[in-house]
Protein backbone atom coordinates (compact mmCIF):
# COMPACT_ATOMS: atom_id res chain seq x y z
CA UNK A 1 0.00 0.00 0.00
CA UNK A 2 1.41 3.54 -0.85
CA UNK A 3 1.79 5.82 2.09
CA UNK A 4 -0.16 8.75 -0.73
CA UNK A 5 -2.80 6.26 -1.84
CA UNK A 6 -3.22 5.55 2.60
CA UNK A 7 -3.47 9.01 3.68
CA UNK A 8 -6.20 9.94 0.83
CA UNK A 9 -8.21 7.25 1.54
CA UNK A 10 -7.81 7.89 5.68
CA UNK A 11 -9.09 11.36 4.80
CA UNK A 12 -12.33 10.09 2.46
CA UNK A 13 -14.41 7.48 4.02
CA UNK A 14 -18.16 7.27 3.11
CA UNK A 15 -20.90 6.18 5.05
CA UNK A 16 -23.84 5.47 3.09
CA UNK A 17 -27.27 5.93 4.22
CA UNK A 18 -30.61 5.40 2.44
CA UNK A 19 -30.43 10.21 1.85
CA UNK A 20 -27.45 10.46 0.43
CA UNK A 21 -23.79 10.29 1.94
CA UNK A 22 -21.93 11.57 4.50
CA UNK A 23 -17.94 12.39 4.70
CA UNK A 24 -16.04 11.93 7.89
CA UNK A 25 -12.74 12.67 8.81
CA UNK A 26 -11.08 9.87 10.98
CA UNK A 27 -7.80 8.63 11.62
CA UNK A 28 -8.86 4.44 10.81
CA UNK A 29 -8.08 3.24 8.19
CA UNK A 30 -11.55 1.66 6.37
CA UNK A 31 -11.02 -2.15 6.51
CA UNK A 32 -14.57 -3.31 7.17
CA UNK A 33 -16.26 0.30 7.18
CA UNK A 34 -17.67 2.08 4.18
CA UNK A 35 -20.74 1.94 2.56
CA UNK A 36 -22.57 0.90 5.46
CA UNK A 37 -26.06 0.92 6.19
CA UNK A 38 -27.67 3.06 9.34
CA UNK A 39 -30.59 1.19 9.22
CA UNK A 40 -33.05 0.83 12.36
CA UNK A 41 -33.81 -2.70 14.04
CA UNK A 42 -36.87 -4.16 12.89
CA UNK A 43 -39.50 -4.54 15.58
CA UNK A 44 -38.08 -8.22 16.39
CA UNK A 45 -34.03 -6.64 16.83
CA UNK A 46 -32.91 -7.71 13.84
CA UNK A 47 -30.93 -6.21 11.31
CA UNK A 48 -28.99 -6.94 8.29
CA UNK A 49 -25.38 -6.83 10.04
CA UNK A 50 -27.31 -9.34 12.83
CA UNK A 51 -28.65 -11.83 9.84
CA UNK A 52 -25.04 -11.71 8.44
CA UNK A 53 -23.11 -12.60 10.89
CA UNK A 54 -24.82 -15.73 10.66
CA UNK A 55 -25.85 -16.36 7.34
CA UNK A 56 -22.35 -15.45 5.57
CA UNK A 57 -20.39 -18.95 6.56
CA UNK A 58 -23.36 -20.60 4.58
CA UNK A 59 -23.28 -18.01 1.77
CA UNK A 60 -19.62 -18.78 1.58
CA UNK A 61 -19.96 -22.58 1.44
CA UNK A 62 -22.66 -22.47 -1.43
CA UNK A 63 -25.89 -23.07 1.01
CA UNK A 64 -28.30 -20.91 1.45
CA UNK A 65 -30.28 -22.52 4.66
CA UNK A 66 -33.80 -22.60 5.11
CA UNK A 67 -34.00 -21.75 8.81
CA UNK A 68 -31.80 -18.86 10.86
CA UNK A 69 -31.70 -18.46 14.47
CA UNK A 70 -30.72 -14.98 15.35
CA UNK A 71 -28.75 -14.94 18.39
CA UNK A 72 -29.51 -11.43 20.70
CA UNK A 73 -32.56 -10.84 18.86
CA UNK A 74 -36.51 -10.64 20.86
CA UNK A 75 -37.23 -13.93 18.60
CA UNK A 76 -35.86 -17.23 20.57
CA UNK A 77 -36.88 -19.38 17.59
CA UNK A 78 -35.70 -20.25 14.71
CA UNK A 79 -36.93 -18.05 11.68
CA UNK A 80 -38.00 -19.20 8.21
CA UNK A 81 -35.93 -17.68 5.63
CA UNK A 82 -37.22 -16.66 1.82
CA UNK A 83 -34.15 -15.45 -0.12
CA UNK A 84 -34.56 -13.09 -2.91
CA UNK A 85 -33.44 -15.27 -5.83
CA UNK A 86 -35.20 -15.26 -8.87
CA UNK A 87 -35.42 -19.33 -9.47
CA UNK A 88 -36.17 -19.22 -13.22
CA UNK A 89 -33.17 -16.81 -13.70
CA UNK A 90 -31.34 -18.57 -11.55
CA UNK A 91 -31.62 -21.84 -13.27
CA UNK A 92 -31.34 -20.52 -16.56
CA UNK A 93 -27.69 -19.35 -15.78
CA UNK A 94 -27.08 -22.60 -14.20
CA UNK A 95 -27.97 -24.27 -17.66
CA UNK A 96 -26.47 -21.94 -20.09
CA UNK A 97 -22.79 -22.43 -17.52
CA UNK A 98 -23.46 -26.43 -17.98
CA UNK A 99 -23.66 -25.38 -21.55
CA UNK A 100 -20.96 -23.36 -22.17
CA UNK A 101 -18.67 -25.16 -19.53
CA UNK A 102 -15.87 -22.51 -19.50
CA UNK A 103 -12.93 -23.10 -16.95
CA UNK A 104 -14.92 -20.93 -14.71
CA UNK A 105 -17.99 -19.23 -15.41
CA UNK A 106 -19.93 -16.46 -13.02
CA UNK A 107 -23.31 -14.69 -13.28
CA UNK A 108 -24.64 -12.09 -10.98
CA UNK A 109 -27.70 -10.14 -11.34
CA UNK A 110 -29.87 -7.45 -8.77
CA UNK A 111 -32.59 -5.76 -9.10
CA UNK A 112 -31.48 -1.91 -9.46
CA UNK A 113 -34.03 0.02 -7.40
CA UNK A 114 -34.48 -2.44 -4.37
CA UNK A 115 -30.76 -4.04 -4.58
CA UNK A 116 -32.31 -8.02 -4.43
CA UNK A 117 -29.84 -10.47 -5.94
CA UNK A 118 -31.92 -11.97 -8.39
CA UNK A 119 -29.47 -14.66 -9.15
CA UNK A 120 -25.76 -15.75 -8.35
CA UNK A 121 -24.48 -18.54 -10.30
CA UNK A 122 -21.14 -20.02 -11.20
CA UNK A 123 -19.00 -23.17 -12.42
CA UNK A 124 -15.95 -24.30 -13.32
CA UNK A 125 -14.93 -26.53 -15.51
CA UNK A 126 -12.59 -29.17 -13.17
CA UNK A 127 -15.66 -29.67 -11.02
CA UNK A 128 -13.83 -28.64 -7.63
CA UNK A 129 -14.70 -26.26 -4.75
CA UNK A 130 -13.24 -23.38 -5.10
CA UNK A 131 -15.27 -21.07 -3.07
CA UNK A 132 -17.91 -18.97 -3.34
CA UNK A 133 -16.61 -16.93 -7.06
CA UNK A 134 -19.63 -14.60 -7.07
CA UNK A 135 -18.34 -13.06 -3.05
CA UNK A 136 -14.64 -12.74 -4.51
CA UNK A 137 -12.75 -9.50 -5.68
CA UNK A 138 -8.99 -11.42 -6.88
CA UNK A 139 -10.58 -10.39 -10.31
CA UNK A 140 -8.77 -7.73 -12.36
CA UNK A 141 -11.66 -4.99 -13.41
CA UNK A 142 -9.64 -4.54 -16.55
CA UNK A 143 -12.11 -1.68 -18.67
CA UNK A 144 -14.82 -2.14 -16.25
CA UNK A 145 -13.02 0.90 -14.45
CA UNK A 146 -13.58 2.97 -17.57
CA UNK A 147 -16.70 2.98 -16.34
CA UNK A 148 -14.93 5.69 -12.56
CA UNK A 149 -13.30 7.61 -15.29
CA UNK A 150 -16.35 7.87 -17.55
CA UNK A 151 -18.64 9.35 -14.14
CA UNK A 152 -15.90 11.35 -12.84
CA UNK A 153 -15.29 12.93 -16.53
CA UNK A 154 -18.92 13.89 -16.87
CA UNK A 155 -20.19 14.64 -12.86
CA UNK A 156 -16.94 16.88 -13.04
CA UNK A 157 -18.00 18.64 -16.27
CA UNK A 158 -14.68 17.84 -17.88
CA UNK A 159 -16.41 15.85 -20.62
CA UNK A 160 -19.77 15.10 -22.46
CA UNK A 161 -20.80 12.45 -24.12
CA UNK A 162 -20.41 13.94 -27.81
CA UNK A 163 -17.06 15.50 -26.69
CA UNK A 164 -14.31 14.69 -28.93
CA UNK A 165 -10.99 14.00 -27.52
CA UNK A 166 -8.18 12.82 -29.99
CA UNK A 167 -5.81 10.22 -30.01
CA UNK A 168 -3.05 8.31 -31.44
CA UNK A 169 -2.53 4.86 -31.30
CA UNK A 170 -4.33 1.56 -31.16
CA UNK A 171 -7.38 1.30 -29.14
CA UNK A 172 -5.83 -1.67 -27.17
CA UNK A 173 -2.47 -0.02 -26.18
CA UNK A 174 -1.21 2.22 -23.67
CA UNK A 175 2.05 4.23 -24.52
CA UNK A 176 3.35 7.06 -22.35
CA UNK A 177 3.92 9.21 -25.10
CA UNK A 178 0.30 9.10 -26.30
CA UNK A 179 -1.32 9.43 -23.26
CA UNK A 180 1.17 12.38 -22.09
CA UNK A 181 2.71 13.94 -25.42
CA UNK A 182 -0.23 13.98 -27.62
CA UNK A 183 0.58 15.45 -30.99
CA UNK A 184 -1.98 15.65 -34.15
CA UNK A 185 -1.47 14.05 -36.92
CA UNK A 186 -2.57 12.55 -40.25
CA UNK A 187 -2.98 9.32 -37.87
CA UNK A 188 -4.89 10.69 -35.51
CA UNK A 189 -8.71 9.22 -34.70
CA UNK A 190 -11.10 11.55 -33.74
CA UNK A 191 -14.00 9.81 -31.02
CA UNK A 192 -16.19 11.12 -29.22
CA UNK A 193 -15.69 9.79 -25.30
CA UNK A 194 -19.39 7.63 -26.24
CA UNK A 195 -17.49 6.15 -29.07
CA UNK A 196 -14.12 6.06 -27.39
CA UNK A 197 -16.21 3.82 -24.13
CA UNK A 198 -17.92 1.89 -26.31
CA UNK A 199 -14.59 0.92 -28.20
CA UNK A 200 -13.07 0.68 -25.07
CA UNK A 201 -9.79 2.91 -26.20
CA UNK A 202 -7.20 3.50 -23.22
CA UNK A 203 -5.41 6.34 -24.67
CA UNK A 204 -8.45 8.50 -24.24
CA UNK A 205 -9.35 6.94 -20.38
CA UNK A 206 -5.90 7.19 -19.43
CA UNK A 207 -5.34 11.09 -20.50
CA UNK A 208 -8.98 12.03 -19.11
CA UNK A 209 -7.91 10.35 -15.89
CA UNK A 210 -4.07 11.46 -15.46
CA UNK A 211 -4.36 14.43 -17.35
CA UNK A 212 -7.86 16.28 -16.90
CA UNK A 213 -8.68 14.99 -13.25
CA UNK A 214 -5.54 13.70 -11.55
CA UNK A 215 -5.41 10.75 -9.04
CA UNK A 216 -6.78 12.45 -6.11
CA UNK A 217 -10.25 13.12 -8.37
CA UNK A 218 -10.18 9.42 -9.63
CA UNK A 219 -9.79 7.32 -6.00
CA UNK A 220 -12.57 10.65 -4.85
CA UNK A 221 -14.89 8.84 -7.70
CA UNK A 222 -13.60 5.28 -6.98
CA UNK A 223 -14.82 5.41 -3.10
CA UNK A 224 -18.06 6.82 -4.71
CA UNK A 225 -18.76 4.15 -6.67
CA UNK A 226 -17.64 1.32 -3.45
CA UNK A 227 -14.25 0.96 -4.20
CA UNK A 228 -12.13 -0.09 -1.08
CA UNK A 229 -15.19 -0.15 0.62
CA UNK A 230 -17.63 -2.81 2.25
CA UNK A 231 -21.35 -3.03 1.51
CA UNK A 232 -23.18 -3.96 4.78
CA UNK A 233 -25.32 -6.30 3.59
CA UNK A 234 -27.58 -8.92 4.85
CA UNK A 235 -24.33 -11.54 4.13
CA UNK A 236 -20.61 -10.10 3.51
CA UNK A 237 -19.03 -10.14 0.19
CA UNK A 238 -16.01 -8.31 -1.24
CA UNK A 239 -16.00 -5.09 -3.07
CA UNK A 240 -13.62 -4.01 -5.18
CA UNK A 241 -10.12 -2.78 -4.69
CA UNK A 242 -7.51 -0.02 -6.00
CA UNK A 243 -3.97 0.02 -5.28
CA UNK A 244 -2.69 3.68 -6.39
CA UNK A 245 -0.14 6.02 -5.55
CA UNK A 246 -1.80 9.09 -6.50
CA UNK A 247 0.76 11.27 -6.95
CA UNK A 248 2.04 8.61 -9.79
CA UNK A 249 0.39 10.11 -13.47
CA UNK A 250 1.49 6.91 -14.90
CA UNK A 251 -0.29 4.64 -12.87
CA UNK A 252 -2.57 6.86 -12.43
CA UNK A 253 -3.60 6.47 -16.29
CA UNK A 254 -3.38 2.99 -15.89
CA UNK A 255 -6.01 2.84 -13.24
CA UNK A 256 -8.30 5.38 -15.53
CA UNK A 257 -8.34 2.84 -18.55
CA UNK A 258 -8.24 -0.33 -16.50
CA UNK A 259 -4.81 -1.02 -17.86
CA UNK A 260 -3.83 -2.68 -14.93
CA UNK A 261 -3.93 -5.93 -12.41
CA UNK A 262 -4.17 -3.02 -9.53
CA UNK A 263 -7.82 -2.34 -10.21
CA UNK A 264 -9.87 -5.42 -8.55
CA UNK A 265 -13.59 -6.50 -8.85
CA UNK A 266 -16.11 -8.85 -7.22
CA UNK A 267 -18.88 -9.88 -9.39
CA UNK A 268 -21.31 -8.53 -7.04
CA UNK A 269 -19.74 -4.94 -6.97
CA UNK A 270 -19.90 -5.11 -10.73
CA UNK A 271 -23.35 -5.69 -11.07
CA UNK A 272 -24.02 -2.87 -8.45
CA UNK A 273 -21.65 -1.06 -10.54
CA UNK A 274 -23.58 -1.44 -13.19
CA UNK A 275 -26.85 -0.73 -12.10
CA UNK A 276 -26.29 2.72 -11.48
CA UNK A 277 -26.57 4.05 -14.82
CA UNK A 278 -30.65 2.52 -14.95
CA UNK A 279 -31.06 4.01 -11.06
CA UNK A 280 -30.26 7.58 -11.04
CA UNK A 281 -26.76 7.25 -10.25
CA UNK A 282 -27.74 5.36 -7.18
CA UNK A 283 -25.31 2.65 -5.72
CA UNK A 284 -27.66 0.61 -4.20
CA UNK A 285 -26.34 -2.37 -1.41
CA UNK A 286 -27.16 -5.72 -2.96
CA UNK A 287 -29.12 -8.35 -0.30
CA UNK A 288 -29.97 -11.59 -0.55
CA UNK A 289 -32.68 -12.05 2.22
CA UNK A 290 -36.36 -11.10 1.30
CA UNK A 291 -37.67 -11.39 4.36
CA UNK A 292 -37.81 -13.98 7.97
CA UNK A 293 -41.34 -15.21 9.68
CA UNK A 294 -41.70 -17.08 12.52
CA UNK A 295 -43.24 -20.51 13.27
CA UNK A 296 -47.03 -18.54 13.27
CA UNK A 297 -46.21 -16.80 10.32
CA UNK A 298 -45.30 -13.70 12.14
CA UNK A 299 -42.62 -11.32 9.83
CA UNK A 300 -39.61 -11.17 12.08
CA UNK A 301 -37.80 -9.01 9.40
CA UNK A 302 -38.71 -7.91 6.26
CA UNK A 303 -36.31 -5.72 3.68
CA UNK A 304 -38.40 -3.07 2.67
CA UNK A 305 -35.45 0.09 2.68
CA UNK A 306 -32.81 -0.36 0.40
CA UNK A 307 -29.50 1.52 1.15
CA UNK A 308 -28.03 3.48 -1.48
CA UNK A 309 -25.31 6.46 -1.48
CA UNK A 310 -25.46 9.08 -4.34
CA UNK A 311 -22.40 8.32 -6.60
CA UNK A 312 -23.30 11.07 -9.27
CA UNK A 313 -25.67 13.10 -10.40
CA UNK A 314 -28.66 12.14 -12.41
CA UNK A 315 -27.81 13.37 -15.39
CA UNK A 316 -24.50 12.14 -15.45
CA UNK A 317 -26.22 8.65 -14.87
CA UNK A 318 -27.78 8.93 -18.30
CA UNK A 319 -24.49 10.18 -19.97
CA UNK A 320 -23.58 6.80 -18.46
CA UNK A 321 -26.54 4.88 -19.56
CA UNK A 322 -26.25 6.16 -23.13
CA UNK A 323 -22.07 5.20 -23.78
CA UNK A 324 -22.99 1.74 -22.42
CA UNK A 325 -25.88 1.39 -24.80
CA UNK A 326 -23.26 2.21 -27.17
CA UNK A 327 -21.02 -0.36 -26.51
CA UNK A 328 -23.77 -2.73 -27.84
CA UNK A 329 -24.45 -0.67 -30.76
CA UNK A 330 -21.23 0.22 -32.06
CA UNK A 331 -18.47 -1.22 -29.81
CA UNK A 332 -16.54 -3.72 -28.24
CA UNK A 333 -20.01 -5.92 -27.67
CA UNK A 334 -21.89 -5.02 -31.04
CA UNK A 335 -21.22 -8.60 -32.83
CA UNK A 336 -23.04 -10.54 -29.52
CA UNK A 337 -25.86 -8.34 -29.56
CA UNK A 338 -26.59 -7.75 -33.16
CA UNK A 339 -29.96 -8.22 -34.19
CA UNK A 340 -31.08 -8.13 -30.78
CA UNK A 341 -33.36 -5.62 -31.18
CA UNK A 342 -36.03 -7.83 -33.19
CA UNK A 343 -39.38 -9.63 -32.04
CA UNK A 344 -39.96 -10.03 -28.58
CA UNK A 345 -37.01 -7.77 -28.14
CA UNK A 346 -37.67 -4.87 -30.13
CA UNK A 347 -38.72 -2.69 -26.84
CA UNK A 348 -35.82 -3.75 -24.31
CA UNK A 349 -33.08 -1.21 -23.52
CA UNK A 350 -29.88 -2.97 -23.12
CA UNK A 351 -26.16 -1.95 -22.41
CA UNK A 352 -23.11 -2.78 -20.82
CA UNK A 353 -19.17 -2.58 -20.89
CA UNK A 354 -16.66 -5.26 -21.50
CA UNK A 355 -13.00 -5.64 -19.90
CA UNK A 356 -10.62 -8.16 -20.47
CA UNK A 357 -7.25 -9.22 -19.41
CA UNK A 358 -4.91 -11.81 -17.79
CA UNK A 359 -4.82 -12.25 -14.31
CA UNK A 360 -3.89 -15.03 -11.90
CA UNK A 361 -6.33 -15.58 -8.92
CA UNK A 362 -7.05 -17.79 -10.51
CA UNK A 363 -5.13 -17.89 -13.07
CA UNK A 364 -6.44 -17.44 -16.71
CA UNK A 365 -8.00 -14.63 -19.17
CA UNK A 366 -10.49 -12.90 -17.59
CA UNK A 367 -13.54 -11.73 -19.73
CA UNK A 368 -15.96 -9.26 -18.32
CA UNK A 369 -19.37 -8.22 -19.44
CA UNK A 370 -21.37 -5.84 -16.86
CA UNK A 371 -24.79 -4.33 -18.22
CA UNK A 372 -28.14 -3.63 -17.89
CA UNK A 373 -31.38 -4.58 -19.31
CA UNK A 374 -35.01 -2.42 -18.95
CA UNK A 375 -37.80 -2.31 -20.77
CA UNK A 376 -40.98 -0.43 -18.82
CA UNK A 377 -41.19 -1.03 -15.27
CA UNK A 378 -39.01 -4.09 -15.50
CA UNK A 379 -35.00 -3.47 -14.93
CA UNK A 380 -31.89 -5.90 -14.14
CA UNK A 381 -28.16 -5.17 -14.02
CA UNK A 382 -25.88 -7.82 -13.44
CA UNK A 383 -21.56 -9.04 -14.35
CA UNK A 384 -20.96 -11.69 -16.56
CA UNK A 385 -17.64 -13.03 -16.01
CA UNK A 386 -15.91 -16.04 -18.13
CA UNK A 387 -11.87 -16.85 -17.20
CA UNK A 388 -10.17 -18.87 -19.70
CA UNK A 389 -6.82 -20.60 -19.58
CA UNK A 390 -6.69 -21.52 -23.06
CA UNK A 391 -9.44 -22.36 -25.24
CA UNK A 392 -12.34 -19.27 -25.06
CA UNK A 393 -15.69 -21.10 -24.75
CA UNK A 394 -18.09 -18.43 -24.68
CA UNK A 395 -18.01 -15.00 -24.70
CA UNK A 396 -19.23 -12.85 -21.23
CA UNK A 397 -21.24 -10.40 -24.06
CA UNK A 398 -22.76 -13.77 -25.62
CA UNK A 399 -23.89 -15.44 -22.39
CA UNK A 400 -25.52 -11.95 -21.35
CA UNK A 401 -27.27 -11.47 -24.53
CA UNK A 402 -28.82 -15.28 -23.69
CA UNK A 403 -29.87 -14.05 -20.32
CA UNK A 404 -31.30 -10.91 -21.65
CA UNK A 405 -33.66 -13.04 -24.34
CA UNK A 406 -34.88 -15.42 -21.61
CA UNK A 407 -35.60 -12.68 -18.48
CA UNK A 408 -37.38 -10.23 -21.16
CA UNK A 409 -39.23 -12.99 -23.04
CA UNK A 410 -42.93 -13.09 -22.74
CA UNK A 411 -43.16 -16.81 -21.26
CA UNK A 412 -40.78 -15.63 -18.24
CA UNK A 413 -42.18 -12.23 -18.01
CA UNK A 414 -46.00 -14.17 -17.76
CA UNK A 415 -44.88 -16.40 -15.01
CA UNK A 416 -43.20 -13.62 -12.79
CA UNK A 417 -46.56 -12.19 -13.23
CA UNK A 418 -48.26 -15.43 -11.97
CA UNK A 419 -45.65 -15.95 -9.17
CA UNK A 420 -46.70 -12.98 -7.51
CA UNK A 421 -50.07 -12.81 -8.18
Amino acid sequence: MHVKTLLYLVKYMWFSVSSGVLLLITLGWPVAIGLVDVEKPSDWGITKQAIAEVLTPSVRGHSLPEKLLIPDSKYEDELTVHYTLDRGLQHEAQRLLKRYNPDYGIFVAIEPRSGRILAMAESSRDGLNHGNLSLSNTYPAASISKIITAVAAVNEDRATGSTIIPFNGKSSSLYKKNVFRHKQNKWTRNLTLNESFAKSVNVVFGRLGAVDLGGQKMMEYAYRLGFNQRFLSDFVFDNGYIELDIGDSWQVAEMASGYTTRNTLSPLHAAALSATAVNGGKLVTPVLVESMVGPHGIPAYVHENPSYSEAMSESSAEQLKTMMQATIQKGSAKSSFRRFHRGDMAGVRVGGKTGSLTGFHPRGKYDWFVGFGEMEDRQIAYAVLCINKEKWYVKSSRFAREMMEFYFSPETISQTADSMG
